[in-house]
């Protein structure tokens, strides 16, 4: 059996055992993360019956009351609520994604972020290329386990080196000719895949970071804890991310779920002129995306687009100095890290080549799949009402996602020539 049973399946096999298919009580005794997923909630069953039944005080319960104090504070007069972190508002998402038209909003998303994430390039051939994907591998993680996550302003400083910009193209010609891809051509896609496609281009672009141990540990500071010993070359040291251009492919439309903006690199100011990169100083100015760098991408659509496809020029990640094994070592130690996530990624091994993609367990699942030779990621919304795919394959990055089952997502990358 090579799929997952569902969610609901698995919370049949612990309720109803004798109900369920044998191939797939069979498949979850033996499934690594289908026993993850029963012991969660088998964890949470008991949290919530014991809850009921008097036996521990309801306010021992696994909860997260910063939401709700939030919410509590916005409705008092002359009271500016704090403005949420990262993961409250990717948690909230999360949760609004229960109705269909949100969850496909939310699926889609997850794939494009991805995606998002890796838009990025600029000069920087004096420095050591340390990672380069050419494999995708999902790494579960449990949402609600990230609320002491802080974002990377809490390790040191991300600064913008070249401004990616979008563009509209009439056509995949167009689009080539203007990114200067090979690009794909779709097969036949599905008959409820409706619409002329759109293309846009989204240009060149850079961003660095720059590690400070004293960032770093004014932020294990604030979760009362002390930092772990560093590697002495870390303090200081910058990464800068190197990928694109991207061309983005939309085909037809659902219903409006408001704006989706692109992931902006943050902070304000000018961006630096095109160049390389100075060794051991980097431009200090910093810029965010400008409002045409997404207007008429997914955020300047009518809806969610019913089929996203995306093509871009594999990233590069280089360092001027430490090795991806020791930044790795490094930030999986730092305070506020899940430990159960810092031991899956460690688990996987090189990370010169691999690039994990964290997968929510109460959204989505992953599993492989081939595509024309090149090993890739499915990832589906746990109901089967979006799914997508990401690969790479001669040194570009391929990403597939609609509002479709993973096998038509599957489907339409190997249809791809």
């Amino acid at each position: 059996m090579n799929r997952h049973p569902s969610r609901s399946v698995l919370r049949q096999i612990l309720d109803e055992p004798g109900a369920v298919p044998e191939p797939d009580r069979i498949h979850a005794a033996a499934c690594a993360a289908c026993l993850r997923h029963s012991e969660a909630m088998a964890a949470d069953a008991g949290v919530a019956a014991a809850a009921l039944s008097g036996a521990v005080p309801a306010v021992d319960a696994d909860v997260d009351p910063a939401p709700a104090l939030r919410r509590l504070r916005s409705v008092e007069t002359g009271v500016v609520p704090p403005r949420p972190t990262f993961v409250d508002r990717l948690r909230t998402r999360m949760q609004l994604a229960r109705r269909r038209s949100l969850r496909v909003g939310a699926i889609l998303a997850v794939v494009v972020a991805t995606m998002g994430t890796l838009v990025a390039t600029g000069g920087a051939s004096d420095i050591i290329k340390i990672f380069q994907p050419e494999s995708f591998v999902a790494v579960p993680i449990d949402i609600t386990s990230l609320g002491n996550l802080p974002d990377l302003s809490g390790y040191g400083s991300v600064q913008v080196l070249q401004l990616p910009r979008a563009s509209a193209a009439s056509s995949l010609a167009d689009a080539g000719s203007s990114s200067g891809l090979h690009l794909l051509a779709t097969g036949k896609l599905p008959a409820g895949i409706k619409g002329d496609p759109t293309f846009h281009v989204v240009s060149a672009g850079s961003a660095s970071f720059t590690f400070s141990t004293a960032a770093a540990s004014a932020s294990a500071g604030k979760l009362g804890q002390a930092l772990p010993a560093l590697p002495a070359n870390l303090d200081g040291s910058t990464l800068t991310l190197s990928g694109g251009p991207v061309v983005i492919e939309t085909v037809g439309s659902q219903q409006s779920l408001g704006s989706f903006s692109a992931p902006s690199f943050g902070g304000s100011g000018t961006a630096p002129s095109r160049g390389a990169l100075p060794p051991g100083s980097p431009p200090k100015a910093t810029a965010s995306m400008p409002n045409e760098a997404h207007h008429g991408l997914l955020g300047g659509l009518g809806g969610i687009p019913q089929l996203v496809i995306v093509q871009m020029k594999a990233p590069v990640l280089y360092s001027n100095g430490p090795t991806v094994a020791q930044y790795e070592n490094a930030l999986l130690s730092m305070p506020g890290v899940p430990p159960s996530l810092a031991s899956q990624i460690k688990a996987l091994g090189d990370l010169s080549s691999t690039l994990p993609i964290p997968i929510p367990t109460s959204l989505a699942s992953a599993h492989a799949a081939d595509i024309n030779g090149a090993p890739g990621l499915v990832i589906g919304d746990t109901t089967g009402i979006a799914s997508g795919v990401v690969w790479q394959s001669h040194g570009q990055v391929y990403g597939v996602a609609g509002s479709l089952t993973d096998r038509q997502v599957v489907a339409i990358a190997r249809s791809m020539h």
